[in-house]
C-alpha cells in the first residue's frame, strides 16, 4: 500500500505545476513539503524491515489530514486548484492510512 501513498504524495508535490498554481506561494510550498513528507515516509514504509509499520501510516495519514485542512488554515481555500488538490488527495491519504492504522492488528510481542 505504501506505493499507492507514495504516488499520491508525488501527485500532491506535482499538483502546483500540473494544475497551474505554482505562482501561489503558500499553496505551492504546502503541496511541495507535504508531498515530499508523504513520498519520503512511503519509501521508508516500503523499504523498512520492521514488522510493525503503523507509525509510518500515522505520519502519512496526518500529512494527508494536513493537506486537507491547509487551504483553510493558510487562507487559500478560495483558489479552486489547490483547494481541490488538497481535499481530494488529503481525503484519500487519510482514509488509506487511517484504515491501515486502525485495521491492522498489532504484531505479537516477543517476550
Amino acid at each position: 500500500m505504501f506505493w499507492i501513498t507514495g504516488l499520491l504524495g508525488l501527485a500532491l508535490g506535482l499538483a502546483p505545476f500540473v494544475l497551474g498554481y505554482a505562482a501561489h506561494g503558500i499553496a505551492l510550498w504546502t503541496s511541495l513539503i507535504l508531498g515530499a513528507i508523504i513520498v519520503l515516509f512511503s519509501i521508508i514504509g516500503l523499504t523498512s524491515a520492521a514488522e510493525d509499520k503503523r507509525w509510518v501510516n500515522w505520519v502519512v495519514g496526518l500529512a494527508g489530514l494536513a493537506a486537507l485542512i491547509a487551504p483553510f488554515i493558510f487562507g487559500y481555500s478560495n483558489h479552486a486548484q489547490p483547494l481541490w488538490a488538497g481535499l481530494i488527495l488529503g481525503v484519500l491519504l487519510a482514509i488509506l492510512d487511517g484504515y491501515k492504522v486502525f485495521q491492522t492488528p498489532e504484531p505479537a510481542s516477543h517476550h
